[in-house]
């Protein structure tokens, strides 16, 4: 035991490691409490990464490479993931639709909210200005990988109500239509969500709340008008969203075109649904100016617009979606940091202090004659 001479120098040295200890370290203050939040530069690795597989042809051994990589990436976050398998009898070919969940539960009072993308690229690039190239397969940077990589991005970044379930699905033949043997779904289109669809229960069908369909939102300039078969409630409450984060000047405040995609299925099934879609190009082109050529290549899509509808669906998910209460957001920069309880470190503090002192006194108090 030290003399009471010596234990104040301790005392002075404990307090004063303590009372330094207490002083708020702002870097790494901030990056613990930074949320995670949708980065248009991640997206944009994803594209490339989705690039390395193209073209992504249904029944091809490119499209089982994909549900490999998109489910590895899809576990890392937590999402419980699976593969709905069919034969398409036109060309006797078993297509796959991905389907990722979160929060599932058999809990028939949750809603679930689907975010949906179609993932295969067009056979035939039938739209180039140069006939010759009418036989090649489109890559599907935009057509196709643009909306995928908005769902891997918002994989990674959601916060959303325990309330509520929500299913990534991602859809294979959509861009089929019109070619020989692609037939069912619309006009052949769509042919994977059809299935899809055709497959839900009818209590899973009343407990979806709505279906959210991303579609070629990678065009530099990018515009975004209102969907004209979307649910105008949901539409409403998305474009909204996209204005208070300064991004009217891509979700335009404009009712477009009616839109054979993804959404229609939904829509014919009494499910509500919305299409976020660009229906034409700034400069007059149809959807935009590489539609359906070979030119539809990562040169040519924006991580800036991905970003834009990325953060607004981010947004809307996690505050404005209706009948959802929404939760804040918990997860850090970090992944893999465990989140420890909220206490006050000043209390902490004082408290630490005040164990110290309270054992030196019963020390000193103990040696002291009788």
């Amino acid at each position: 035991m030290l003399s009471p001479s010596k234990q104040i120098p301790l005392i002075a040295l404990l307090t004063t490691v303590v009372l330094i200890g207490a002083i708020p370290c702002r870097e790494t203050a901030l990056i613990d409490s930074y949320p995670l939040e949708f980065s248009g530069s991640n997206a944009f690795s994803y594209l490339e990464e989705y690039m390395e597989l193209s073209p992504i042809i249904p029944g091809s051994q490119a499209s089982l490479q994909f549900h490999a990589y998109v489910t590895h990436h899809l576990k890392k976050f937590s999402w419980e993931v699976e593969l709905q398998n069919w034969m398409h009898q036109g060309t006797n070919q078993t297509l796959h639709n991905l389907i990722a969940k979160k929060h599932a539960s058999d809990s028939i009072s949750k809603e679930i909210l689907i975010l949906g993308a179609h993932y295969d690229t067009r056979l035939l690039a039938d739209r180039d200005p140069d006939p010759s190239n009418h036989q090649s397969p489109v890559p599907g940077a935009n057509d196709g990988g643009s909306g995928v990589v908005v769902l891997l991005e918002l994989a990674r970044v959601l916060d959303f109500s325990q309330d509520l379930e929500i299913w990534l699905v991602f859809f294979d033949a959509e861009d089929q239509g019109g070619i020989r043997g692609w037939d069912g779904g619309i006009q052949g289109w769509c042919i994977g969500s059809t299935y899809f669809v055709g497959q839900l229960s009818p209590l899973e069908q009343q407990r979806i709340l709505v279906a959210i369909i991303i579609d070629l939102v990678g065009d530099f300039n990018l515009i975004l008008k209102k969907e004209r078969n979307s649910d105008p409630t949901y539409v409403q409450e998305i474009w909204q969203a996209a204005a208070k984060l300064g991004y009217s000047d891509c979700f335009v405040d404009d009712i477009g075109s009616s839109i054979i995609d993804d959404h229609i299925p939904f829509l014919e099934a009494g499910i509500p649904a919305v299409d976020i879609i660009q229906q034409k190009s700034r400069d007059g082109y149809p959807f935009f100016q590489w539609h359906h050529t070979i030119n539809d290549t990562i040169e040519n899509v924006s991580s800036e617009s991905l970003e834009k509808v990325g953060r607004t669906l981010e947004y809307y998910i996690e505050h404005d979606l209706s009948h959802v209460s929404s939760i804040p957001t918990t997860q850090t920069a970090s992944e893999t940091e465990t989140q420890l309880p909220s206490f006050p470190r000043e209390s902490l503090t004082l408290l630490t202090l005040s164990v110290i002192m309270i054992y030196i006194f019963i020390q000193i108090k103990s040696k002291k004659p009788g």
